[in-house]
């Protein structure tokens, strides 16, 4: 085959020489990159399986599920966090046709009792339909949101699972890790500082 010939290739970082690499060096090549390509696909322990499909807003709704009732191990007090985060959910906003609207398009159950359950056939057109695919990234985002503010332990455990979803939907912008970006009192103290050092 061709990609076996030996050819030559002109790097600058060696003085523009030409560097002949014979078929043994090429296959060496070929064969560590087909071996690094799996590891690069593969995403925290997560790989694609046809055999077995998943839709990956299934698995955000049965990781959600799973903390709510306490398959997931979640570190933290019982202080009804599960109730506070549903109610959180509920009361969140999504894309919408012409407008925000209520997030329980998307989401069919959500209480302590009865778990979580996510209307994930809504967004399943999600990679051709621009509308579905702000919705989707909306709804990982109010999840992160909701449990960023009532149950920050399981961010750690969520984001794997946020990840794998996030990385379907198109153009979204969702932080999975839940981390809040703020504007410090120690950035508004340097910009006084150097405000005064200029005036004086």
């Amino acid at each position: 085959p061709f990609w076996l010939k030996p050819f030559w290739l002109k790097l600058p970082l060696f003085g523009g020489r030409p560097i002949n690499f014979s078929r043994g060096a090429m296959a060496r090549v070929l064969l560590l990159l087909a071996a690094a390509v799996p590891a690069a696909a593969s995403f925290a322990g997560w790989t694609y399986d046809p055999e077995h499909p998943t839709e990956p807003f299934d698995d955000v709704s049965k990781a959600v599920n799973g903390m709510i009732h306490k398959f997931v191990p979640v570190d933290r007090r019982e202080d009804n966090w599960q109730g506070n985060f549903c109610s959180c959910l509920e009361n969140g906003h999504i894309s919408s046709w012409y407008q925000y609207a209520s997030a329980m398009y998307l989401i069919d159950t959500c209480n302590p009792k009865a778990g979580f359950v996510m209307r994930t056939g809504h967004l399943q057109d999600r990679h051709t339909e621009p509308l579905q695919g702000m919705m989707a990234c909306d709804a990982l985002k109010l999840i992160t949101y909701c449990l960023s503010h009532h149950a920050q332990e399981a961010l750690p455990t969520w984001k794997n699972t946020c990840s794998n979803a996030h990385y379907t939907v198109p153009a979204c912008n969702v932080d999975c890790s839940g981390a809040v970006h703020r504007f410090g009192s120690a950035w508004l103290l340097t910009a006084m500082l150097a405000l005064l050092g200029l005036a004086a």
